[in-house]
């Protein structure tokens, strides 16, 4: 199968410029799409349809580490499935240091939510830690489907209860109000493979502590 891809130039700020490779065609898109169908479906049983309609709205983009792939103070737009790779969706100050507010590793939706359902410029910013692989449709393109497609709304309400509500509420007791040190040990319980894949200063910025105060604690955990 002959591969074309379209390559958009990305800048952010201080970051390095990237490249987005937005992939037309290639010989694992229809891998890709099965793995985004798929993840639909662990929220609601879509319609041949509704699956179909779906996939004319998509593309299939390649994202290196290290790329803002949306800036603190833009307007969102799109929705992403994460075939492969990992984001941080974070809240930077003005004096360079950054919240994380939570991780969206591969088999998960990246997006702005809460920007994108206001219709407001959005507070956080999302970045490539990984290589990654996204399959990215429009927020309102969407909206617009789901009054075609019942059952894609109930996708979006089964998604937005599991990861905005439940699963957020969870993150905050456990990892914004605890101990640090309890914080820390509950984190890599939860997520050791995720754990792994960070960097210091990203799992710091997660629980709320300095680098420093991280590398006490994993200096006292070696001790025991």
């Amino acid at each position: 199968m002959q591969i074309l891809k379209i390559r958009l130039h990305s800048f952010a700020g201080d970051h390095a410029r990237h490249i987005i490779t937005v992939i037309v065609k290639t010989t694992d898109h229809q891998h890709i799409i099965s793995a985004f169908f798929a993840a639909l479906r662990t929220y609601q049983e879509l319609s041949p349809g509704t699956l179909a309609a779906m996939e004319k709205m998509v593309r299939i983009k390649e994202i290196p580490a290290g790329t803002l792939y949306l800036a603190a103070g833009a307007q969102p737009v799109f929705v992403s499935f994460i075939y492969q790779g990992l984001f941080s969706y974070y809240h930077p100050f003005e004096n360079g240091d950054i919240v994380i507010k939570r991780f969206f590793p591969e088999n998960s939706f990246v997006a702005a939510t809460a920007a994108l359902i206001a219709g407001q410029q959005s507070q956080f910013a999302i970045q490539a830690l990984e290589d990654s692989i996204v399959v990215e449709f429009s927020f309102k393109e969407f909206k617009h489907l789901m009054l075609q497609h019942p059952d894609l709304a109930f996708f979006w309400i089964n998604y937005l209860e599991r990861n905005w509500v439940v699963e957020k509420e969870f993150n905050e007791v456990n990892y914004k109000v605890l101990p640090a040190k309890i914080r820390y040990q509950s984190f890599l319980e939860a997520s050791p493979q995720l754990a792994s894949r960070l960097q210091l200063q990203h799992i710091a910025a997660f629980l709320g502590v300095t680098p420093t105060q991280l590398s006490r604690i994993r200096a006292s955990e070696k001790k025991k």
